[in-house]
């Protein structure tokens, strides 16, 4: 996949995303960049306050060692509904 950070929007593949789960748009441009094979590039969602992949890079799907179990953000979605 192509990803791409640019006037504040998500864009994977060059299709804007929709990321109601944000708290504000991003401050920065990143990308675009090619995610290689055996690999994800993670995002948080407070995207100007997240180190995360647009610092780090991209992490190896062998180092994610878990998976989500509960959402407790945002509260009308908390929980643990399709977790499963």
């Amino acid at each position: 996949d192509k990803v791409e950070v640019m006037g504040g929007k998500l864009f994977v593949n060059g299709v804007e995303q929709e990321e109601p789960f944000t708290a504000e748009d991003a401050e920065y441009d990143f990308g675009p960049v090619v995610v290689p094979p055996g690999n994800v590039l993670v995002l948080g969602d407070n995207r100007n306050h997240s180190l995360d992949g647009h610092i780090w890079g991209f992490l190896p799907t062998e180092n994610v060692i878990g998976r989500a179990v509960f959402v407790y953000w945002p509260p009308w979605r908390c929980g643990s509904t399709g977790m499963f």
